[in-house]
């Protein structure tokens, strides 16, 4: 595997970071041995990016997203998913259902760096995408039913950029479900002092 420190933008170290933790601990709530191998291929200290606040938020926002992921793919097995910003997020795993069919979409520097780690896999394709663009959703197949997810994107957003996002999926999906974490307003002012992104150029929109 050949990947650095440097090919990995920081946001992305935050969950990675913490589900590798956590996957390594006897009791773990969740697992990821892709984060795990991509951590320890990396032979870098990134505790400062597992404090324990944003590690209980990472845990419980992936058991959230699992389990509502799971709820609907029990009404729509085999409907058309979309990991938009899926930064090394591996999602298809843990609900895949062998319906289902999966896109992990991020932007090209992400998706080369991702690359990497990861390959397409049956009914699971990476591709090029932003999510304020509708471009790359002309490759996907028409479904009966899309359910976008979103997790850890929409916070770094202004609210014009949440506004265009959110028209480009409306424009682009007859319909569906989006499933997003929504954060409150005084996060916008604190990014400085939230305990895993204060160590990145990252700030909350």
């Amino acid at each position: 595997m050949e990947l650095k420190f440097g090919d990995i933008q920081e946001t992305a170290l935050i969950p990675l970071a913490i589900k590798a933790s956590e996957t390594s601990r006897p009791n773990a709530r969740i697992k990821d041995l892709k984060a795990k191998e991509i951590i320890d291929t990396l032979g870098v200290d990134v505790s400062k990016y597992d404090p324990f606040m944003s590690h209980e938020g990472v845990v419980a926002r992936t058991i959230m997203f699992r389990r509502e992921l799971q709820d609907l793919l029990k009404k729509y097995p085999d409907a058309l998913c979309v990991n938009l910003g899926c930064g090394f997020d591996d999602k298809f795993s843990q609900v895949d259902n062998g319906k289902l069919v999966w896109y992990d979409v991020d932007l090209p520097d992400q998706i080369a760096v991702r690359r990497k780690v990861y390959q397409d896999r049956e009914r699971c394709t990476m591709l090029d995408g932003s999510a304020l663009d509708s471009e790359w959703t002309k490759a996907l197949p028409k479904a009966g039913m899309n359910i976008i997810v979103m997790e850890g994107v929409l916070e770094y957003f202004s609210k014009e950029q949440v506004k265009t996002c959110l028209n480009m999926l409306c424009d682009s999906f007859e319909h569906g479900y989006l499933l997003a974490e929504l954060h409150c307003p005084i996060l916008e002012k604190n990014s400085k002092h939230h305990d895993a992104v204060k160590h990145t150029n990252a700030k909350f929109g």
